[in-house]
């Protein structure tokens, strides 16, 4: 199994630097633009526009249009920032709370650091590039078999769509620890890739049963794997979030709380 890493806050301090970065380059350009605008207004109040003059006046026009493209270029970079953030709190932050019902006894396969809880809920694929995921939200995506060897399923950040050939570009949400980069970006088919919805937007009819097989998020990871379900959220009413009881494949039999958002439907081609 993979031993990918659970925690993800350095990511986000990460992103919170960009936008702190950004901000002050966008502050940086907008003071320098006063000068410019100062100028074409004094020039327009102290002189008639002619013919032998004009020039002049164009040259600020032109200074000014390429003040606002750069003021437009770095408030785009701002917002898709934003959005990443945005995801990343709303879909990692929210499972920090359930612990296991069952500690590892040493020997799991798969013994980690913190014994976290995530979660999720039956959704369908993407098909025939009908509903798009939007750029920057979290999912489940299948790693090409160049990149994995065993093909695991992976938490990811949707960072565009390609309609031509019906793929995404999505960026692991593992980042790489040695050199502090974000995550590796690469391109899969529609058909693997799942949206990870909101819990508000899961209704309890839509809750797999009991001894239903499952993609799951293991906790404290950025894996997705096979996993029985043990409980429904809605058996699981003392619990403070909604959240799944399962036994993950090759786990000892730990039964473990999962958040119901990141509970999703077993792929037809996992064996």
């Amino acid at each position: 199994m993979d031993s990918r890493r659970g925690s993800t806050s350095d990511e986000e301090e990460r992103l919170k630097g960009l936008i702190n970065a950004n901000l002050t380059k966008l502050e940086k350009i907008q003071e320098d633009g006063v000068p410019i605008i100062t100028a074409t207004n004094e020039w327009i109040n102290d002189r008639e526009i002619q013919p032998s003059n004009s020039e002049k006046l164009r040259e600020f026009c032109k200074r000014g249009i390429e003040q606002a493209k750069c003021e437009e270029d770095i408030c785009k970079t701002i917002i898709k920032d934003i959005d990443k953030l945005t995801a990343r709190y709303s879909a990692i932050k929210d499972h920090q709370t359930p612990q296991t019902t069952m500690v590892d006894d040493g020997n799991s396969k798969r013994k980690r650091q913190r014994e976290e809880s995530v979660g999720s809920s039956k959704i369908k694929k993407h098909k025939n590039g009908s509903n798009l995921i939007k750029t920057g939200s979290l999912v489940a995506a299948k790693q090409p078999k160049n990149k994995d060897s065993e093909e695991n399923w992976i938490l990811a950040t949707v960072v565009s769509y390609k309609p031509e050939s019906r793929q995404y570009e999505v960026e692991d949400a593992d980042r790489d620890e040695s050199s502090n980069r974000p995550g590796e970006r690469f391109v899969v088919p529609a058909k693997n890739v799942m949206a990870i919805p909101k819990p508000a937007d899961i209704r309890s009819s839509q809750e797999f049963t009991p001894n239903t097989i499952v993609l799951a998020l293991y906790p404290g990871t950025t894996c997705f794997y096979k996993a029985a379900v043990v409980l429904s959220p809605n058996r699981l009413s003392q619990s403070p979030q909604r959240t799944y009881l399962l036994t993950f494949e090759d786990d000892d039999n730990a039964q473990r709380h999962v958040n119901i958002q990141y509970v999703l439907e077993k792929p037809p081609d996992m064996k």
